[in-house]
């Protein structure tokens, strides 16, 4: 899919609606724009970017606890009633 869209004088360009849609971009959206080294653009889509990666960490650090941490030990005694 391939639009035309125009910069206006103050260097701001409109995203066509079925872009914003596909893309799920709504106002307050933050996006990157990556320039290549080709003098192309891609638009990255950082709240999605951001959902992705919680949901991979939240996966691999499931249950998860430094267990030699001082912080850990603290709260652990704390939490037992031993200090």
């Amino acid at each position: 899919m391939s639009y035309v869209v125009i910069i206006d004088d103050r260097g701001r360009m409109v995203l066509p609606a079925e872009v914003r849609r596909k893309l799920d971009i709504k106002k307050g959206s933050r996006v990157l724009l990556k320039v290549t080294s080709d003098s192309s653009a891609e638009i990255i889509v950082l709240d999605k970017l951001y959902e992705e990666v919680s949901k991979i960490f939240d996966e691999k650090f499931k249950g998860w606890k430094e267990e030699d941490h001082e912080a850990s030990k603290m709260l652990e005694m704390m939490l037992s009633g031993d200090h």
